[in-house]
Parts: C-alpha cells; structure tokens; sequence
C-alpha cells in the first residue's frame, strides 16, 4: 500500500489513499505504529497538481490523524514532509495542519519544536500560499514551544527575512492561546444510606413457557448465528464472538419467538432441525450444519480463474443434498445437452428464494420467520455455488450467479447480519478475481457499495 500510494497511476493512486484511509479509520489508536510507512508517502501526494488527488490525499491525512487521536505520532514525518520542495506541497500540507489545528487545539503533549526551524523560514517565502500557511501555524507554535523558542529561530535568517518574520512573530503571540490541561473530575462522596432494607428472599421459578408454534412467531429483531451489525457511525468496535443460538433461547422473554422458531416443539437439537416445507427449494435451518461446513472448508471455494472442477462440484453437491430440495439439485448439477439452461434456471430460483426472504413475501406458503432462518443457514451452499460457476465462459450464466450474490448480500444487509470470515471466503476471493473482467465491476460494485 507504501507504493501504490505514490504510484504513476491516478486511478490506483486514489484507491490506495482511499484504502489507507478505510484501515486507519478500522484500526484506531493502533494504527500509530503504521503512521512511519504512510505519513510521508500520503503527504508527498500533496505535491500533485490535480485538486483531487490532493483533496484524497487531505482526506487520508485527516482520517489517519483521527485514528490516531491526535498528531503526536505524526508530528516527527510531518516535520519531515514540511522541509519539501515543492511548493504545492508545502502550501497544502499546511493548509491543512492549521485548519486540524484550528479544529482541535494542541493538547500539552503535543510537541511542535521540530517545525519550529521550517515555519519560520516559510513565513518569508516567495509563494503567497506558503506565506499564509506558516502563518496561520505561528499561534499553535508559540502555544507548544513558547514564544522564545520561536524567536531564536529568526536568528538564523538574513536581516531582510528576519526583519518581516519578527513583526509576524510579535503579532501571532498575542493569539496564542495556552494549552489546555485537562483537569482530573472531582470525586464527591457518596452519602451514607438512611437506611439498610433486607434481601428479599429469592423468586420462586418461573414455569417454562409453552410451547410456540410456527403461526405465532414474530419477525426477529435479532439474528442467531451471525454477528450483529453496528450503525453506521459508530466509533465501538465489533464483537468477534458469534452469538450462539442457544443463548439467543436463553434469554428470549416467555412468550416471544426468535428467527423463526429456530427451536421448534420435539426438534430437540439444532443439528437435527425438522423439514420445513418441500416447497422451498432450501429445507433445512440448521446453522450447526452450517458451522460444521465451514469449518471444514477452509478455502477450498477460492477459485481464480477456470471452468467447474469436477472435485469442488462433487463435494458441493453431496453438501447440498440433504439440505436442498431434488429439484433444484437436479438444476443446479444437470449434465444432459440443455446443461446451462438448467443452470440458469436453478440459479433464478435461489435469486427468488433470497429475494423473498428479505422481502417477507408469501410465496412458498411458509411462516417468513421460517424462510429467513433457512436462508440463514443455506446461503453458504448457494454461495459456493457461485464460487464454482462464475468462471464460465457464459456471460448469462455469470450475470445470473452475480444476481444470487446480490440477492443473498441483500438478504443479510435487510436483516442486519453481517457474513462469518469462513463464510465471506466462500465467494469473496473469487468475485476478486472474477472482477479482473470488466463487465464484472458494476456488478461487484453495487453488491459491496
């Protein structure tokens, strides 16, 4: 990522910093010790003389800067980026360090010495924009080292620059605002309780609740089996740990249903869930046979470029046979003259089955609590299958697998789930290398927008 941000290539450029950005914004605070390989590179695209390969390049700096909380630890590379050239350069980077600045005061942590020598120097500078810039850093300077330590910098400037440097100097102490130290919160004692009140004697055992039917479950506010999404927006970071559908049972309130009753009256196990409806081309819920799948998948399902592989599609298909209706089998694994028809065809019914489970329509005749926890738990096969077919050289039979994948990635964005790292391996990779075509990349594109 070093060398593609600074890459000849505007349009990888601009992806790079894009990218940059997006970890940055992922890692947080970690993402300090990653500021030595991207500080200088990201600034020196500054030096581009396109408004938006800079506007990229300002906008990665500032996501950086908030990942790391600060500017402590970019303080040394910006020095370092400020003692360019380039004029374009130097009047953008900073630009942009006097307006962060303006927006968030230094702290008392924050050490700015090592700009002292180039501020100085730049506030005589032949280009007006430079000029301006180290101007407008001159508060946030004397703020950090102190307005002496400013002024023995102009001792190594001719009479003519010190003489225009020293006035400016004079006139930025006066807006220079102290340093805030924050102050520790005052700790105010609790009062004494009035009063002691004895342990109430512990609640007698609620009954267990009857059992619930199939018509009277609700739609899920919850998902079991995946990770629950986060709003846009937010700065906490995603639990790694899946919730368990037996703990989603568990705290379920008497009387409400989950995704589907996934727990259904003499089911007992999840691993051996009741048939759901022979109308639906997936019959099955169980999100243990799932797990089960993709733990021993590994990453069998990357596939870089090539037809069907006779292993892949042997093992795919005695995966699916248990879980999968015999006519969508027969569809999706047909080896007589009208194979592709046959292929297209049964991939238009999970295109519909996936489309109707995010929409809630009837029309499998099946309680949509139901059909959502089956989709749950199929969408891996439906996945694969794509893995195994979107090499064909058939632009119908592609476009039709890129119809299933944005069908199942709306069917988890309408529910508010997220895919397992396991599962998104099952059809991510391949979709990587699949977009090298470019009929491909508007597909992809608004799949994962």
């Amino acid at each position: 990522m070093k060398a593609r941000v600074v890459d000849t290539n505007k349009v990888v450029q601009t992806l790079a910093l894009d990218i940059v950005a997006r970890i940055a914004t992922g890692m947080g605070k970690p993402f300090e010790k990653q500021t030595k390989f991207f500080v200088v590179p990201v600034a020196t695209v500054l030096s581009d003389q396109k408004a938006p390969i800079r506007a990229a390049a300002i906008q990665t700096l500032t996501a950086m800067a908030n990942a790391c909380e600060g500017l402590e630890p970019m303080v040394h590379f910006l020095g370092t980026a400020l003692e360019a050239t380039n004029p374009t350069q130097r009047a953008s980077l900073f630009g942009w360090l006097a307006d962060y600045l303006k927006e968030r005061p230094p702290s008392s942590s924050l050490d700015l010495g090592a700009w002292a020598s180039t501020i100085v120097t730049c506030l005589d500078d032949r280009n007006a924009d430079i000029r301006k810039g180290a101007q407008a850093l001159l508060p946030a300077l004397i703020s950090s080292v102190g307005l002496d330590k400013v002024m023995a910098q102009t001792n190594a400037l001719k009479p003519a620059s010190r003489k225009t440097a020293v006035p400016l100097i004079q006139a930025a102490k006066d807006l220079a605002a102290p340093v805030q130290v924050p102050t520790p919160p005052q700790v105010t004692a609790k009062a004494a309780p009035t009063s002691v009140r004895p342990p109430s004697p512990p609640a007698a055992p609620t009954p267990s609740p009857p059992p619930v039917t199939a018509g009277q479950s609700g739609v899920p506010s919850k998902l079991t089996g995946v990770r629950r999404k986060l709003p846009q927006g937010s700065s906490s970071r995603p639990d790694s740990r899946a919730e368990s559908v037996e703990d989603m049972a568990s705290t379920r309130a008497p009387g409400k249903s989950g995704i589907g009753g996934l727990k259904r009256p003499g089911a007992g196990k999840l691993s051996t869930p009741p048939l759901v409806s022979l109308s639906l081309p997936f019959t099955h819920m169980s999100m243990d046979a799932k797990r089960a799948r993709l733990t021993k998948d590994a990453q069998k399902w990357i596939n870089e470029s090539g037809t069907t592989r006779k292993d892949l599609a042997d093992l795919l298909q005695h995966q699916m046979e248990p879980h999968t209706s015999n006519e969508l089998v027969a569809q999706l694994f047909s080896h007589d003259h009208n194979a592709i028809n046959d292929h297209v065809a049964g991939l238009s019914t999970m295109c519909e089955f996936f489309a109707a489970a995010e929409s809630g329509a009837d029309k499998f005749g099946t309680p949509t609590d139901d059909i959502r926890a089956v989709g749950l738990a199929c969408s891996d096969l439906a996945l694969k299958y794509i893995s195994i077919k979107i090499h064909e050289p058939q632009s119908n039979l592609v476009a039709r697998c890129l119809d299933v994948v944005e069908a199942v990635v709306s069917f988890f964005r309408g529910l508010n789930a997220q895919f397992d790292d396991s599962e998104a391996l099952c059809f991510v990779p391949t979709l990587i290398y699949k977009v090298r075509q470019p009929f491909v990349v508007q597909y992809y594109s608004d799949i994962f927008a």
